[in-house]
């Protein structure tokens, strides 16, 4: 399976959360949402302690990624089409952490996904 990146995306995510974006990848093309891109995983601007990693050093592994989301966002209405929330909803129910912007939460619309506590256990 392959994942689209954006150019600048910086790849170095934990393994079990690689697994995890194959799996909401998968999902999302089951439920025909479009084109998956991803926009950003342990690069670009987040705040400070995001599970992005991207204020900590290049060895330590992301946990999260975005998602881009503009064509199923209403510009009218300036909120995410209903079949976008539904999906977000269905991540948070599978333990996903999820913020859709702005819906949400402000920002430039896009769904935001991070490793949660009960998906994976990780064995050292």
């Amino acid at each position: 399976m392959r994942v689209e990146l954006k150019h600048s995306v910086v790849a170095n995510i934990l393994p079990e959360f690689a697994v995890g974006l194959g799996w909401i990848k998968a999902l999302w093309e089951e439920e025909n949402l479009g084109r998956f891109v991803i926009t950003s995983l342990k690069d670009g601007a987040h705040r400070a302690g995001s599970q992005h990693k991207h204020d900590m050093p290049e060895n330590v592994p992301g946990e999260a990624a975005d998602i881009r989301t503009w064509h199923l966002f209403d510009k009218d209405k300036g909120a995410h089409k209903e079949e976008l929330i539904a999906f977000a909803r269905l991540l948070q129910r599978a333990g996903f952490r999820v913020v859709v912007h702005p819906d949400w939460v402000p920002g430039t619309p896009h769904l935001h996904v991070a490793l949660g506590k009960a998906i994976f256990k990780r064995v050292d």
